[in-house]
């Protein structure tokens, strides 16, 4: 008996030494592993928009991770706060892109935390690009909606006005011809950071995205609906209806905060009447209810279309998610 128990003994110490070794192997190579992952450059991005982009324009290069900053699962990017994961990611970044024009209400929490670290804001690059600076939109600020807000709307302190309006509408990326200057704008950012990254693969990547943008499927909107008036239930989709040519007569930016007046709506209603308004473009989660509305008591027909903001992408994403866009306004008409 003593045997038998002195051999379990053994055997057990045996196991012990085994499970300790292999453990101890897997820990070494896993920080083994980090540490040259470490060693890639890291570019952080703000959102899947500017993410998409960063993808394609390194596609290929070696000894680049891009990773993207955490997402509100619900909600607008303006109001989004950066999370203790964010904050640590950023701390190993060498770059962060970014969407710009107020997009990033936290992007002074980021500059005050990190003042060395590079940021390429791709708004500023389609502002002082001649030609295409005339195609971004005027913000919120004078809309016809805001001018009945309530008072404690207006008494926003002068940051948080500041980190929602900036009188811009930062949603550029849903015109693919702003959105291929973005990416032109990142490239021109990282050549400019001095990472070391091969200038002419970044320019030969930008070359090729810009030529799959190209491949974007209108389906004829361009002609259907240039010089049409159409509504917008989003702000984004303001740029959607410049990329086909139509005219935008009202908008009504509705997040989960937005507290929407009787007098709001019945105005806004009253526009789709008066300009013939025929289509409205919206986002489910926030225009569902009022799009009931329109098509109850207006002729237009409201179609839900995809901002890129939530969810996650892949390289190839963009193209897919504006051709369903374009699907689905040309399959309401």
């Amino acid at each position: 008996m003593l045997r038998k128990t002195k051999y379990l003994f053994v055997l057990l110490l045996l196991i012990s030494i085994s499970v300790v070794c292999t453990c101890g192997t897997f820990f070494y190579v896993k920080l083994n592993n980090n540490a040259a992952a470490s060693d890639d450059l890291l570019i952080m991005t703000s959102c899947n928009p500017v993410y998409i982009a960063t993808l394609n324009v390194v596609d290929g290069i070696d000894g680049i991770t891009v990773q993207n900053l955490s997402q509100p699962t619900t909600g607008c990017l303006h109001d989004y706060t950066l999370t203790t994961e964010d904050m640590k990611n950023l701390s190993k970044a060498d770059v962060l892109v970014v969407n710009g024009g107020g997009m990033e209400g936290y992007l002074e929490d980021v500059i005050a935390a990190y003042p060395k670290l590079p940021i390429i804001d791709t708004y500023e690059y389609v502002e002082h690009s001649p030609g295409f600076d005339a195609l971004l939109l005027a913000g919120e600020e004078g809309d016809h909606e805001h001018e009945e807000a309530d008072e404690e709307h207006h008494e926003e302190s002068e940051e948080e006005h500041h980190h929602h309006d900036h009188g811009e509408n930062s949603h550029l990326w849903m015109n693919e011809i702003l959105y291929n200057t973005q990416a032109a704008g990142i490239v021109n950012g990282l050549v400019e950071a001095d990472l070391g990254i091969d200038e002419n693969v970044l320019l030969s990547n930008l070359k090729s995205y810009g030529e799959k943008l190209e491949t974007i499927d209108k389906q004829g909107l361009d002609n259907k609906l240039k010089g049409q008036n159409v509504a917008v239930l989003h702000a984004a989709f303001a740029y959607t209806a410049q990329s086909i040519g139509a005219n935008v007569v009202a908008t009504m930016d509705l997040d989960e905060e937005r507290q929407v007046s009787a007098g709001e709506v019945s105005e806004f209603l009253d526009v789709i009447r008066d300009n013939d308004v025929k289509i409205v473009f919206a986002e489910y989660d926030y225009g569902n209810a009022m799009g009931k509305l329109i098509e109850e008591q207006t002729d237009a027909k409201v179609v839900y279309l995809e901002t890129l903001v939530h969810g996650s992408y892949s390289a190839d994403d963009y193209v897919k998610v504006i051709n369903e866009n374009y699907s689905k306004i040309n399959n309401t008409l």
